[in-house]
């Protein structure tokens, strides 16, 4: 129930953080510079877990 609250803790003192195995944190790390480019190009992407998305929709490494 907690992290499901996790926006309501901020300005209390508390923090949530995710964590995952080093293998997901790895290929995480390796998407980030894609990321970055994506966003410069003006898509909509993100990071989920230890896909890149883009627009929407999931990119193959």
């Amino acid at each position: 129930m907690v992290r499901r609250q996790w926006k309501h803790l901020s300005g209390i003192g508390c923090q949530m953080f995710e964590q995952f195995p080093p293998e997901v944190l790895e290929k995480g790390r390796k998407l980030v510079p894609k990321l970055k480019v994506a966003k410069q190009e003006g898509k909509r992407s993100w990071i989920v877990y230890d896909t890149l998305y883009m627009d929407g929709k999931p990119v193959n490494q």
